[in-house]
């Protein structure tokens, strides 16, 4: 289910994203250059912080989208402000490396913000319970900034589970409470991705930096939450299905091994995917396939309109995406 306005949003996207990584990546290899190391999967000096574009088209096109709609809300200034934090924090890391700590809390700040943007009205528990689920759903939106940075790795992966996120999210936007400002920086999302792929083909030209999967990553967030909170809490978990289980996963193993959390590794499995001889666009393929089941799967479960139905579909999802992530985790992977 598309509309006129969601298609307009996403080639409105895909222009901008694509036109502004094109006028700032000369810039960007002077400033932002990424250069190998023991942990890289790339071969050459890189650009990155193409996020700085793949941003801005998101807001400039879903921006204007929401307000045609009638759908602007102060409350959105504070997930802007959160999203254009993140943006500014991450093309700082691109250029010089930050430590982890100053890192985290600014992402915290910027999931408050960005929880302090939901509906009053979205939530799933008693009005006694609502700011334990606020605060849950602050927690949350930190995991997922950290998670979809953790896997932005090798080139097309982002993309490739973003995209069926924002498709998600966009025709949800369509079917349900969530409404018409999710539905169009949904569109935004989907259209400024897919502007960036032409850059991110293998092998890339530019990264997207921590500029962009810092913020991304808080979009994505915030967007699940907003279907959760609507009372689809199926379909916002499968949105973020291969980067949460890749990243949760991984976090676990390095746990129960001993290892520290904030040591940098090529643990994931996508990553021994890499190493153990698979190639980067096939692996990108297979997060694309997966992550397209998973959305597809998730707006089946909207549709459903039985809880029973719709975990059944979400235990379908896991198990296909589980069957890479166990496959590539055999793999051996090489010592950062």
């Amino acid at each position: 289910m598309v509309s006129a306005s969601s298609l307009a949003t996403v080639v409105a996207a895909f222009a901008l994203s694509w036109l502004a990584i094109a006028a700032l990546r000369p810039w960007l290899g002077r400033v932002a250059a990424a250069r190998p190391d023991a942990r890289s999967s790339h071969r050459t000096v890189t650009p990155q912080g193409a996020g700085i574009g793949v941003v801005a088209a998101i807001l400039v096109a879903g921006g204007a989208a929401t307000l045609l709609a009638g759908a602007g809300d102060a409350r959105l200034l504070a997930l802007l402000a959160a999203v254009v934090g993140l943006t500014v924090l991450g093309f700082v890391d691109d250029m010089r490396p930050l430590a982890w700590r100053p890192k985290l809390a600014a992402q915290a700040l910027a999931a408050v913000l960005a929880v302090a943007s939901l509906p009053p009205e979205a939530s799933l528990v008693p009005p006694a319970l609502f700011w334990a689920e606020r605060a849950a759903a602050t927690v949350a939106l930190v995991a997922t900034v950290n998670i979809v940075n953790f896997i932005d790795g090798i080139d097309e992966i982002t993309l490739a589970h973003a995209a069926p996120a924002f498709a998600l999210a966009a025709t949800a936007g369509l079917l349900i409470p969530a409404g018409g400002a999710t539905g169009a920086l949904a569109a935004a999302g989907l259209g400024a991705m897919l502007g960036f792929w032409p850059w991110n083909r293998h092998p890339a030209s530019i990264f997207l930096g921590d500029s962009g999967s810092l913020p991304l990553g808080l979009i994505l967030g915030w967007l699940a939450l907003n279907l959760a909170l609507a009372g689809q809490p199926v379909a916002g978990l499968l949105m973020l299905l291969y980067p949460l289980a890749d990243g949760g996963i991984t976090l676990v193993r390095r746990f129960i091994a001993g290892r520290r959390l904030t040591e940098p590794h090529r643990d994931h499995a996508y990553q021994r995917a890499v190493d153990g001889g698979v190639g980067a666009p096939r692996v990108a393929l297979t997060v694309a396939l997966v992550s397209a089941a998973t959305a597809t799967l998730g707006l089946a479960s909207i549709f459903a309109g039985n809880p029973w139905i719709a975990a059944a579909l979400g235990a379908v999802a896991i198990v296909a995406a589980l069957v890479p992530i166990a496959a590539w985790l055999r793999r051996p992977g090489r010592t950062a």
